[in-house]
């Protein structure tokens, strides 16, 4: 091994390598997963993984965690299509668990989470709050709600939109302070 470079920089950079080469590998498929969860989400199509009742209470848990107002919430942006299809990919190993976390859920306010009236669905939650499972539906319904559209989620860029984000392809830099003292060099060159 090389002087100066550590075991832990090894690993990290092994790591990093075999990420990449993963990704590399299967990138294609990735991209069909996101464009079938976005079909699916337009479509209104049912889910892959989840079942129409897990789905209906992942839901309902989304719009408590990101609702509807005057703008669009987590419905409207087809939140749990995204959590259907990283369930299916890159969050597999998370699938499991999270339907456990949802049986406990239901069962513990003795019914289907969606089909519980929207107060006892709000202390439901509060008193999940600091649970892995409540955790990783946060950040699923999050990751949803800004990913980008062609992961299932983020319809009509409705989280964009709320952050003021501008969708397009290229940026053109505003010319500014940041140019201001190479503007002054050139015109003290002339």
């Amino acid at each position: 091994m090389q002087q100066g470079y550590s075991r832990r920089g090894f690993l990290k950079a092994a790591t990093s390598a075999g990420g990449v080469a993963w990704l590399a590998a299967h990138w294609p498929a990735a991209l069909a997963a996101a464009q079938d969860a976005a079909t699916a989400r337009d479509a209104a199509a049912a889910f892959e993984l989840l079942t129409a009742a897990e789905g209906a209470d992942f839901a309902a848990i989304a719009s408590q965690i990101f609702p509807s107002d005057e703008r669009p919430g987590a419905n409207e942006a087809g939140v749990t299509y995204f959590i259907d299809s990283a369930l299916r990919g890159f969050m597999s190993g998370a699938a499991d668990d999270l339907r456990r976390g949802l049986r406990a859920l239901n069962k513990k306010g003795g019914a289907r989470f969606a089909t519980l009236a929207l107060d006892a669905q709000t202390a439901l939650l509060k008193s999940e709050e600091g649970s892995p499972f409540f955790g990783t539906v946060r950040f699923m319904t999050i990751a949803g709600m800004f990913a980008m559209p062609a992961y299932g989620g983020n319809r009509d860029h409705a989280g964009w939109k709320l952050l003021g984000f501008e969708h397009q392809m290229a940026w053109t830099a505003p010319f500014g302070h940041y140019d201001a003292q190479a503007t002054a060099k050139l015109g003290a060159k002339r």
